[in-house]
C-alpha cells in the first residue's frame, strides 16, 4: 500500500500534465477552472514526489 502512496506525487503530476494537453488540443483553454486546476496538479504533484523522494533518502 506504501508503494502507491509514495507514487502519488509522479501520478498526480502525470494527470495534471495529460490534462493540460487535452485541454490545449481541445480548444478548452476558455474555461481558467480546468486549466488552473490541471496546472494546479502539476505543482503539487511535483512538490510532493520531492518530498517523498527526501523522505525515501538517508541524507
Amino acid at each position: 500500500m506504501t508503494k502507491y502512496i509514495h507514487n502519488s506525487g509522479f501520478a498526480m503530476l502525470c494527470l495534471g500534465v495529460v490534462l493540460l494537453l487535452l485541454g490545449y488540443t481541445f480548444g478548452w483553454t476558455d474555461a481558467n477552472a480546468f486549466t488552473l486546476s490541471a496546472a494546479a496538479l502539476v505543482v503539487l504533484g511535483a512538490a510532493l514526489h520531492v518530498y517523498f523522494l527526501k523522505k525515501e533518502s538517508k541524507y
